[in-house]
């Protein structure tokens, strides 16, 4: 009998993806989470637990993947850092996109409800949680 796959429940491994115009790859969550400060986290960057046997590039590009139908390439780790909403350690990297379209259809749909491209500076309207200074910097929006 085959062992499950463990995953690390407090660090994620976040992807940022930029399409051709500029835009940022972002997902809604079906269901929404209550965090510190009474914000409730509903939008965020794809991205999710990674295995116990494989790289946070390798996580970050299975679960872009998974949530959102894209295929990427991860690029170069942009931040690391504990996130001061919520109880994680989150990984922050720059992907490309390999494909412009998608190459299947999100398979997580308990878990993400939309898949959207957005003007980096719209993140301020979608995100209710800080983000990354370093994540800012590269999108050019702080």
């Amino acid at each position: 009998m085959e062992e499950p796959v463990r995953e690390s429940k407090n660090f994620i491994n976040l992807g940022i993806v930029l399409n051709d115009k500029g835009e940022v790859l972002v997902v809604k969550r079906t269901v929404e989470e209550k965090v510190r400060g009474d914000k409730i986290l509903k939008w965020a960057f794809p991205g999710g637990r990674q295995r116990s046997n494989e790289s946070r590039s390798e996580c970050v590009v299975r679960e872009i993947l998974v949530e959102t139908g894209y295929k990427v390439k991860a690029v170069k780790e942009l931040s690391l850092r504990v996130h001061p909403d919520l109880p994680i350690l989150a990984a922050y990297h720059l992907c490309q996109l390999e494909e412009s379209q998608p190459i299947q259809k999100p398979s997580e749909p308990e878990e993400i409800t939309e898949v959207v491209w957005v003007n980096p500076t719209e993140l301020k309207n979608l995100f209710t949680t800080s983000l990354d200074p370093k994540v800012a910097q590269e999108l050019k929006i702080v």
